[in-house]
């Protein structure tokens, strides 16, 4: 093996639109990501393009095949088997902490294929 190249990390992706949405709304995302015990990258991004667009580029980028995308209006869930503009869940990012603990979660309860939480009001 080259110990110059690295096998790529299976993690969740986690993608913002920069400045879109105040630091703790990420956190409590990541939060319920980090409760089911699953890793995750997040990263902010300056492509002006919406949360369901840019969860499906997370997924795309993950190798477990599950991405969050947030912007302004939408915190958004994505599969990568699932079809382009097409997501898992979709929250509004004032939706408040426990819904989106509860999206983070189940970004890892996808990979760990057990029971959704809820995130009816």
């Amino acid at each position: 093996m080259n110990p110059g190249l690295e096998a790529p990390k299976p993690e969740i992706m986690v993608y913002s639109i920069k400045g879109s949405v105040p630091k703790d709304v990420v956190t409590e995302v990541i939060l319920g990501i980090e409760e089911e015990g699953l890793p995750y990258k997040y990263e902010d991004k300056t492509e002006k393009i919406s949360a369901k667009d840019l969860a499906y580029k997370a997924a795309e980028d993950s190798h477990l095949g599950v991405g969050i995308g947030i912007d302004s209006h939408n915190i958004v869930l994505h599969f990568i088997k699932l079809r382009d503009g097409q997501p898992l869940f979709t929250i509004s990012p004032n939706a408040g902490e426990e819904k989106l603990r509860a999206i983070g979660s189940n970004a890892a309860r996808l990979i760990k294929r057990m029971p959704f939480k809820s995130l009816d009001a």
